[in-house]
């Protein structure tokens, strides 16, 4: 009897930890844009735009890291 409560605690455990993970990579994503979106506002000289495009391709390369990693019933995108 008491396996059947540690296997349900392990499962809800393991869906908690998924579920973390999951919003930690859609918050990195946000996070990005807002940083593109502040620099974009405050800064027009070439470090800024620099920076921008270095930050829009880690947002590609996670994006399509992301993409991988999910299959397509899972995809909300």
């Amino acid at each position: 009897m008491w396996v059947k409560g540690i296997l349900s605690a392990a499962t809800a455990a393991l869906k908690a930890y998924s579920a973390h993970i999951q919003w930690k990579r859609e918050t990195y994503i946000d996070n990005i844009e807002d940083e593109i979106d502040s620099i974009a506002a405050s800064s027009a000289d070439a470090a800024g735009k620099l920076r921008i495009k270095r930050l829009l391709v880690r947002k590609q390369r996670h994006t399509k890291q992301l993409g991988a990693l999910r299959s397509d019933s899972d995809s909300t995108d």
